[in-house]
């Protein structure tokens, strides 16, 4: 391919629907991609989090990316606060977290 169109596929505020596509599209092909969501919406979308897991036990290759955790958006109330996200994704077997800030 010449241009990235055609590469990515825009899904807007329906985080579930992106992670069960991306299972699929790895359970299937076995093709190794990412997606990418705000960490602040995670909890809010149970469903999002369900799948994450099913494809964490499944020991899938896939990326997800998880922007904005509460650095700078804390004046927006309390829904922009994951105070426990981090950690509830820390529990899961097989999900290997990265992060920039993170001093360990």
């Amino acid at each position: 391919m010449h241009t990235p169109e055609g590469r990515y596929v825009r899904f807007g505020v329906r985080e579930h629907g992106m992670v069960a596509v991306s299972v699929g599209l790895f359970a299937n092909g076995g093709m190794r991609h990412y997606c990418a969501t705000f960490l602040p919406f995670l909890p809010f979308f149970g469903n999002c989090a369900a799948a994450i897991r099913v494809s964490a036990l499944s020991k899938m290759g896939i990326i997800y990316i998880f922007a904005h955790d509460s650095i700078c958006l804390g004046e927006d109330g309390p829904t922009h606060q994951p105070i426990k996200t981090l950690e509830s994704l820390h529990c899961l077997p097989n999900l290997h977290i990265w992060r920039p800030a993170d001093s360990n």
